[in-house]
C-alpha cells in the first residue's frame, strides 16, 4: 500500500511569514545603518567644530566690506601691466648741495668750470643716490663713464623729461663741456646739482615753494656774499667768474 503524504497544515503560510519577517529585519537594519549615529562629545569632529565656530563668530558687515575692498584691490593689482611704474619728478631744492670757495682764491685761476664742480661741489648722499639711478640707466656699457650726449639724456631723465633740451645744452655750454668730455658719477652729480641751483626758479613758484628749500646753506652764503671783492688780485677765467656769480 502506498502511503499518501499529507502536508502539514499551515506549512505554506508559515514559510511566507518567515520570509516576511526576514525582509522586515533587513529593512530595519538598513534603516538603522543609514541613520546618523550619535557621536560622543569626547570624539573630535573637524566638521562639527568648524560649524560651531562659524555660528559663534559670524562675520560682521564691516569685515565683509573690508574683504570686498581687499578683493577689488587684489584684482586691480593683478590687472596692472607688469613693470608699470608711476614716475614722479623730484622736488627741487637749493639745499641738496653746497658750493664752496677755497681760502686762497688763486687756486681757482687755472681751474676750468668742470674741475671746479668736481672739487668744490658737495651733494648730499640721498640726492646723489637719486642721480645715480639715472646715471646707471644710461651707462649701458657699465664703464662708469657717460659721454656728453649720454649725460644730457641722463640729466633729462632726472627731471623725468620735464626739462627742455635747450636748458640742458645751455648748462653744458656754461661749463664748457664738449663731445670729448667724460662724466663719472661725481661729475654727473655735480652737474645735476648745478642744474637744480640754476633752474630752481623755473620749476618752483611761490605757491609751490616749500619753506627753506629756496635758501642756500649759511656757510655758502658767507662764502659768496663778498664774491666781487674776493676776485680782486686773481686772474680767474671769464666762464669761471660767470659760473660763480650765478651760484
Amino acid at each position: 500500500m502506498v502511503k499518501k503524504e499529507i502536508g502539514r497544515p499551515g506549512n505554506k503560510s508559515s514559510c511566507k511569514s518567515s520570509k516576511g519577517s526576514r525582509k522586515k529585519k533587513k529593512e530595519k537594519k538598513e534603516k538603522k545603518e543609514s541613520e546618523p549615529q550619535p557621536v560622543s562629545p569626547l570624539v573630535y569632529n573637524s566638521q562639527v567644530a568648524l560649524e560651531e565656530l562659524l555660528v559663534k563668530h559670524q562675520r560682521s558687515p564691516v569685515e565683509e566690506g573690508i574683504g570686498s575692498v581687499r578683493a577689488e584691490l587684489a584684482e586691480y593689482q593683478a590687472s596692472r601691466t607688469k613693470g608699470q611704474q608711476i614716475t614722479v619728478r623730484m622736488g627741487l631744492s637749493r639745499k641738496i648741495c653746497r658750493f664752496v670757495l677755497p681760502m686762497d682764491m688763486k687756486e681757482l685761476e687755472n681751474l676750468t668750470a668742470l674741475e671746479y664742480l668736481r672739487r668744490y661741489c658737495f651733494v648730499c648722499s640721498r640726492r646723489q643716490n637719486y642721480y645715480n639711478k639715472s646715471f646707471d640707466k644710461f651707462d649701458r656699457d657699465r664703464d662708469g663713464i657717460l659721454s656728453l650726449k649720454e649725460m644730457e639724456r641722463a640729466l633729462k631723465d632726472v627731471y623725468t623729461d620735464d626739462i627742455a633740451s635747450e636748458k640742458v645744452q645751455e648748462l653744458a655750454e656754461l661749463v664748457r663741456a664738449v663731445s670729448e668730455t667724460q662724466f663719472d658719477r661725481q661729475l654727473f652729480g655735480a652737474m645735476c646739482a648745478l642744474s637744480e641751483r640754476l633752474f630752481y626758479t623755473s620749476f618752483v613758484t611761490e605757491d609751490t615753494e616749500d619753506a627753506g628749500n629756496g635758501e642756500r646753506h649759511r656757510v655758502e652764503e658767507a662764502d659768496f656774499c663778498s664774491l666781487t671783492s674776493r676776485f680782486r688780485g686773481c686772474d680767474i677765467q671769464g666762464n669761471m667768474k660767470s659760473l660763480l656769480s650765478m651760484l
